[in-house]
């Protein structure tokens, strides 16, 4: 059945005459009642009948309007699920370390869809949205295995102390202040107990500032007020836009031992390596490797 002539016919219903549904659907009136005439064979039921210069809706058309009210809200509620799964989008979940400055990544690997939802979530909870399919995909510096997921490690990137050039000068790594995540990553099974991958049982430090956002840390260190610990890659960018006196400059660490962190992609095991994987693999790879 062409559900067009139900909507006809409802519109015949609900207007009362022939000639104004056909006036509101922008057809002839011997258009509307061939339409018409079609789908009572249709149906095998008379659904409107003559009533004086007009027309009167039958019993059994009353009862098919009503029916045909349903059907078409249903149709219409399939069509809106099907636009909305046609608009292409993709939600990412990225602890805070690698969101602060991925814009840039962004520009030079643009991903074929018209919505990307990027989600500031820690790794553990990361897990659990991608576990749950509320996210298509996530990156993280600390996996946390689960069944439903599967986690492919990109890459390794270096994480050191940085300062500005100059400060500091002749202090211990226990006397520098410095900008610190406000809060700590929750049930993390491994040593790295802070978001910006800080060990803390290797070294202590002291925390002078407590921030939210990884730019507003860099921004109080480029002040030349504290230290902040941070890959490497993302120091070399804020460097590449500094004079040579004004940059970050790396306080190496007790015994020379820098933390090597891998990056890793986080997806349901059981969605395809489709494009959007390869290309958010591609885009981490170059961004860690400081492409």
């Amino acid at each position: 059945m062409d559900t067009n002539r139900l909507k006809q016919f409802c519109t015949i219903v609900e207007s009362g005459s022939l000639i104004k549904a056909s006036q509101l659907l922008f057809i002839t009136h011997a258009g509307l009642s061939k339409s018409m005439k079609l789908l009572q064979e249709e149906i095998g039921l008379t659904l409107l009948r003559p009533s004086g210069r007009g027309i009167a809706i039958t019993d059994d058309g009353i009862l098919i309007y009503q029916h045909a009210k349903e059907l078409l809200e249903q149709e219409a509620r399939m069509l809106n699920i099907k636009k909305h799964t046609q608009t292409s989008s993709i939600k990412i979940g990225i602890p805070l370390i690698f969101q602060s400055y991925i814009g840039e990544s962004f520009k030079r690997h643009l991903f074929n869809v018209e919505v990307i939802e990027l989600l500031d979530l820690d790794p553990g909870i990361l897990e659990q949205y991608v576990a749950n399919r509320q996210i298509d995909m996530g990156v993280t510096f600390v996996p946390f295995p689960r069944e439903e997921i599967e986690i492919i490690e990109v890459g390794k990137y270096g994480s050191s102390c940085y300062h500005l050039k100059g400060a500091f000068q002749g202090k211990h790594l226990s006397e520098i202040p410095f900008a610190t995540p406000s809060r700590e990553l929750q049930h993390n099974h491994t040593d790295i107990k802070e978001r910006d991958g800080w060990i803390k049982s290797n070294y202590p430090r002291y925390k002078k500032f407590s921030v939210t956002h990884l730019p507003t840390a860099i921004e109080l260190a480029l002040q030349g007020l504290c230290a902040v610990y941070m890959p490497d890659f993302i120091a070399r960018k804020v460097n590449a836009t500094r004079k040579a006196h004004e940059i970050l400059v790396e306080y190496p660490m007790p015994k020379n031992q820098k933390t090597m962190l891998s990056a890793f992609i986080i997806k349901h095991k059981n969605q395809a390596e489709n494009t959007a994987f390869k290309q958010l693999h591609r885009m981490i790879k170059d961004m860690i490797s400081g492409k």
